[in-house]
C-alpha cells in the first residue's frame, strides 16, 4: 500500500495532488471539479506445479541460492485466460506443452502487487528447453529426489511450497512437511530452513 500510495501522488485523470482516504486504500484527487477516486491495483499472476507421471517439473532462476528449485510462474497478459498464461509460461520456460490444468488455491504476493493464483497441470510432453533464459535449470524430479533432498523447495509460507506439497502428499510415502527440505528467507537470500539444518 505504501508502494502505491507513493506512486499515485497525483491524479492520472487531470494531474492535481491526492490525498489518501479510507484508511490509505483510496487516493482521491483534491481538484473538487475532478475528484477521481483511485484504487490499487493487482497484477494476476499464475503459478504452476506441472506433473507427469511420477515427477513433477521444478526450476531454478540464477539468482537464487545453489539447489533451490520452484514451481514455474509468471504474469498473466492482458486478454489471456489464467488457463492460457499456465500452457504460455511453462511452455516459455521450459518447452513442456500442458494438457489438463487446475486451480488449487491462491496467494497475495506484495512484491509490490500480485495475486498468485496456483494450478496443478498435467503435462503432455517432457523434453525441456530453456527458451526465454528465465530459468538458469529445469528438471524432472521424483518424490524419492525429493525426500532425498537433492533440491531445496521453496519457503511453508509459501504458495509454491504448498503446491509441491499437494503433489508430493498424494504419493505414499512421508508428507513433504516432516522433510526439511524448504529454504526460509533471510536477509541474504533463500536457505535451508534453520530448524532442519
Amino acid at each position: 500500500m505504501v508502494i502505491w500510495q507513493r506512486t499515485h501522488r497525483h491524479c492520472g485523470k487531470c494531474g492535481s495532488p491526492n490525498q489518501a482516504l479510507e484508511g490509505g486504500f483510496v487516493m482521491q484527487c483534491t481538484r473538487p471539479e475532478c475528484g477521481q477516486r483511485g484504487f490499487p491495483r493487482l497484477d494476476p499472476a499464475i503459478i504452476v506445479l506441472v506433473h507427469r507421471g511420477d515427477k513433477c517439473l521444478l526450476g531454478r532462476q540464477g539468482s537464487w541460492s545453489e539447489g533451490r528449485f520452484s514451481t514455474i510462474a509468471g504474469f498473466v497478459e492482458p486478454g489471456e485466460s489464467l488457463e492460457d498464461a499456465v500452457r504460455r509460461e511453462v511452455r516459455e520456460e521450459t518447452n513442456v506443452r500442458i494438457g489438463a490444468c487446475t486451480y488449487l488455491a491462491s496467494q497475495p504476493w506484495p512484491f509490490p502487487a500480485a495475486l498468485m493464483i496456483g494450478f496443478d497441470a498435467e503435462a503432455e510432453s517432457e523434453r525441456i528447453v530453456l527458451n526465454d533464459g528465465e530459468l538458469e535449470e529445469a528438471r524432472w524430479l521424483t518424490r524419492e529426489q525429493i525426500a532425498a533432498g537433492e533440491v531445496m523447495v521453496s519457503p511453508r509460507l509459501s504458495i509454491a511450497y504448498r503446491l509441491i506439497e499437494a503433489w508430493f502428499d498424494a504419493g505414499s510415502g512421508p508428507r513433504l512437511a516432516g522433510l526439511g527440505v524448504d529454504s526460509a528467507l533471510t536477509p541474504g537470500g533463500w536457505i535451508r530452513s534453520p530448524e532442519k539444518s
